[in-house]
């Protein structure tokens, strides 16, 4: 007979962003074992344990029938009794979790995202630990950009014979997409951007001498910012809300039969405006704003501010003459999702905050160009394209200038193209980067190097070479430690099934709870 006592609850455990994912076998469970002599475990004992080793949150996925078969008792009422979070979620032995598993999964995984982010730690548990926690445990890491193969590596590395059942596995394939080309290309388009952004964020508006004094050999590394190791700025804030509001505008389209899309995102920017303490008048709280992760001010652009404090009706077009750079910055998502049509979308989202009109042609100059990647032209051939648009020859030269530009990828030739405070400049640092990087990394160093706003050019530049990387992007160590990378790996899953997998309605029907109105 084995207990509490003569077999201490082992928990194993692995990193994940900040916090840590632990597993084990059910706590207080009692009767016959496949792997050695019965169990008389004790509950109360075996929650001293996870409460020494600090437990936040503890996952059971054991059905109620399971752990009355257990003899386990009220788990509920001794895990909230010790100032556990304690959430059930069933999943029925050798099963797999059905759709109400699911809508119950989407509504709190941010909050357990938000938990590992602050250090906290998670505990998973089903009968033995072996093959729904280690189903559960991948499925965490998968939110935050890590590949199925990988994730389950991390767990056999951490729990010897833990590993999900191969229908268990087919069923994290089927929800990750990862052979899907389109799924594979939005991640990377959206994480390449993040990481970017994540990247320049502690080295916006330093001069290029302290850059080169904190990397001698170059840009390797994400500094903290704003008390986080690989924080976000407003910059990777605005491209979710702007997707936010897209997938919103499919949804109504599909259900409702009318819309006007850039309304809509007009209406995910105020939302945003909510987060940095603004006080327009929203129609719900739902998505993104309800996560306090985006409620962080991260140096917001003046211009974006005060014209969607501005602004009187939804759709309302900004009434300034800013070409600043946050005109182009948040672009991705609507060339993603519009794809070849993205033209005048993007005009007209970039309009919401931009007016002059340099500022929106930057914004239909990169729309084109990720547009193009994204049908799997190359960038040359993507940048040469831009002459089928109308742009104004501040934005011609732009480009012209990061075609022409000596391909040394030196900080003093990207400082000719300008510092990417305003759009056209911003677009073209971003270009050279594109064109002579080597590889992912390479191309972020080369646009975040610069006495400039390190953090949008890096952004911009991360887009493009997220689809023209993509493999990179999404093997790259950084993708899992930045800030709200579930909400990013989500966001990108959305758009994509919006765009691609809405026919008869069916993504609007199943999503309409999580993306509201408009």
């Amino acid at each position: 007979m084995r207990t509490s006592l003569t077999h201490p609850l082992m928990i194993d455990s692995f990193r994940l962003a900040e916090g840590k994912i632990g597993m084990t076998l059910c706590p207080g469970r009692k009767g016959p074992s496949l792997s050695g002599p019965n169990w008389d475990r004790d509950l109360q004992a075996d929650i001293l344990r996870l409460k020494l080793w600090r437990t936040d949150i503890v996952i059971s996925l054991t059905p109620q029938d399971e752990m009355d078969h257990l003899d386990v008792g009220d788990m509920k009422t001794a895990m909230e009794g010790a100032g556990l979070l304690w959430l059930h979620l069933p999943i029925p032995d050798t099963g797999i979790p059905d759709t109400g598993w699911k809508q119950h999964w989407r509504r709190i995984s941010t909050a357990l995202h938000q938990r590992l982010e602050a250090g906290g730690r998670i505990v998973i548990h089903c009968r033995a630990g072996l093959e729904r926690t280690a189903l559960v445990a991948a499925l965490l890491q998968c939110e935050r950009g890590e590949s199925i193969g990988l994730a389950l590596k991390r767990i056999v590395k951490a729990r010897k014979g833990a590993g999900p059942l191969p229908r268990q596995k087919a069923w994290l394939e089927e929800q990750r997409q990862e052979s899907d080309r389109n799924h594979r290309l939005f991640r990377a388009c959206l994480f390449g951007g993040a990481i970017g952004d994540a990247l320049g964020a502690e080295m916006e508006f330093w001069p290029l001498d302290r850059i080169r004094q904190t990397f001698p050999r170059g840009v390797d590394r994400i500094l903290p910012h704003d008390g986080l190791p690989a924080a976000i700025t407003d910059d990777t804030q605005m491209t979710l809300f702007t997707a936010e509001g897209l997938i919103r505008a499919d949804v109504r389209g599909s259900l409702k039969g009318v819309c006007h899309p850039p309304g809509v995102v007009h209406h995910a920017l105020l939302r945003w405006l909510t987060t940095q303490g603004g006080n327009p008048q929203i129609h719900d709280w739902t998505g993104l704003v309800s996560d306090p992760r985006m409620h962080r001010r991260r140096a917001p652009g003046t211009t974006c501010l005060s014209s969607l404090e501005a602004a009187e009706h939804l759709g309302d077009f900004a009434r300034n003459n800013s070409k600043g750079c946050g005109a182009i910055m948040r672009v991705a998502p609507i060339a993603l999702y519009g794809g070849a049509q993205c033209d005048t979308l993007a005009e007209d989202c970039s309009h919401l905050t931009h007016a002059h009109s340099t500022g929106r042609d930057a914004a239909r100059a990169q729309a084109h160009v990720l547009a193009q990647l994204l049908c799997g032209t190359p960038l040359e051939e993507a940048v040469r394209s831009l002459h089928t648009l109308r742009l104004d020859d501040a934005r011609r030269a732009a480009v012209e200038r990061a075609w022409t530009a000596v391909p040394d990828g030196r900080p003093e030739t990207v400082e000719t193209l300008g510092q990417g405070w305003v759009a056209e400049e911003a677009l073209s640092i971003a270009l050279y980067a594109a064109r002579i990087a080597t590889g992912f990394e390479d191309g972020l160093r080369i646009a975040v190097t610069h006495s400039g706003d390190s953090d949008s050019t890096a952004a911009i530049a991360g887009n493009l070479l997220g689809l023209v990387f993509p493999d990179e992007v999404l093997a790259h160590p950084w993708r899992t430690q930045i800030e709200c990378a579930d909400l990013i790996d989500r966001l990108a899953g959305d758009l994509c099934d919006a765009r691609h997998h809405n026919t008869g309605g069916r993504f609007a029907r199943s999503m309409a709870e999580f993306y509201p109105g408009g």
